[in-house]
């Protein structure tokens, strides 16, 4: 005899399709931090590249 398992159609919060929702929710957050945080990498790239070109240019004059 199996040890006992809640029934897949319960009804409560620890239903399979909630649980996934909840993984798909936060896989997207994850996603949406990641992008966020490779356009704040690029723009602080960028800007200290324009940062650098203005000093030499300076150190030039």
């Amino acid at each position: 005899m199996m040890a006992p398992t809640p029934p897949v159609t319960s009804g409560s919060a620890g239903s399979p399709e909630q649980n996934l929702d909840k993984m798909i929710k936060h896989q997207e957050r994850m996603f949406s931090l990641e992008i966020t945080k490779e356009i704040a990498k690029s723009q602080h790239d960028m800007l200290m590249s324009t940062a650098r070109t203005l000093g030499q240019s300076a150190e030039k004059a």
